[in-house]
């Protein structure tokens, strides 16, 4: 049976703590905020997979020579647009190293899917705005260094309030 899955790094308890923070300082907003537990920078967007279990050799494989990633975010703002804002996340840009796990990666997904348009821009939604609902935000430069030391196979699982998430597998990254 097809599942809906996609590839990601967990947030360590820094960055759940710090993100924590910034939701208690601004928990009037009217969006959903994403689960603490379930925050994530994903590397790999969620398609739909008949071989989840062949995926779990392949993606050791992968990742045998990767090693902790170090990262800093620098900035809290609405996105992927101004223009039209559907999440508040926190951003440190372009990361190269995530970008080569990201392309190495790409090759577990189907042919029309592994070559990504984009860099690799680093991120973590904190919150998903509303439908059609206003939000004022401004941006905010912070310092959140943290490091990823972990990938995970996540199955996403749609309902109507929101995706939810399964760890079908975990891959610990090297020592740096």
């Amino acid at each position: 049976m097809k599942k809906r899955v996609f590839i990601a790094m967990p947030a360590d308890d820094e960055l759940q703590s710090r993100a924590s923070t910034f939701r208690d300082a601004h928990c009037k907003l009217p969006v959903r905020w994403v689960p603490l537990d379930t925050l994530h920078v994903t590397l790999l967007p969620p398609w739909y997979c008949d071989d989840v279990e062949g995926i779990f050799g392949k993606l050791h494989d992968l990742l045998d020579a990767f090693k902790a990633f170090d990262v800093c975010f620098s900035t809290i703002s609405v996105g992927p647009t101004l223009r039209k804002p559907r999440l508040i996340w926190a951003s440190g840009g372009v990361h190269d190293g995530l970008g080569k796990l990201q392309e190495k990666l790409s090759c577990l997904v189907e042919p029309s899917f592994s070559q990504l348009e984009r860099a690799f821009l680093l991120h973590v939604t904190l919150a998903r705005i509303k439908k059609n609902q206003k939000i004022y935000l401004v941006p905010e430069i912070i310092d959140w260094k943290v490091t990823f030391h972990s990938v995970r196979l996540y199955e996403s699982i749609l309902r109507p309030l929101g995706a939810e998430y399964r760890v079908l597998c975990e891959v610990e990254l090297g020592a740096e």
